[in-house]
C-alpha cells in the first residue's frame, strides 16, 4: 500500500535538539525529558551516567551532546507523540 503524508524531517545528528525543543516534545507526549532517552541504546549503555541523579537541563544537555541516545524515530502532530518504530501505529497515523 502506497501512502503519502506531509512531514518535516529533522536530522537529530546534524541539528541536535536543545532543552526547549526536548521539553516541547516531552510535553506533547505527557513525558519528562528523561523519558526521551533510549535506555537500551548501545551509546547510552556505554555512558557512565545516572539519569535519576540528573535534572532536566542536564539530561537535555546530555541528549544534545549525544543525540543517538534518544528514542527514534519520534513523530508528532503537535498534539500527540509517537516514539520508536511500530508499524501498526504508523498505519494508524496515516489514517488520521
Amino acid at each position: 500500500m502506497d501512502h503519502k503524508a506531509a512531514f518535516i524531517y529533522h536530522d537529530l545528528l546534524k541539528e541536535p535538539p536543545d532543552l526547549k525543543e526536548l521539553k516541547k516534545l516531552a510535553d506533547i507526549g505527557s513525558l519528562s525529558v528523561r523519558d526521551l532517552v533510549n535506555l537500551k541504546s548501545q551509546v547510552f549503555k556505554k555512558m557512565d551516567v545516572d539519569l535519576d541523579s540528573m535534572d532536566e537541563k542536564s539530561i537535555a544537555d546530555l541528549i544534545s551532546e549525544n543525540p543517538r541516545i534518544m528514542i527514534r524515530p519520534l513523530l508528532n502532530n503537535g498534539k500527540k507523540l509517537w516514539m520508536g518504530f511500530k508499524e501498526s501505529a504508523y498505519q494508524d497515523i496515516l489514517k488520521l
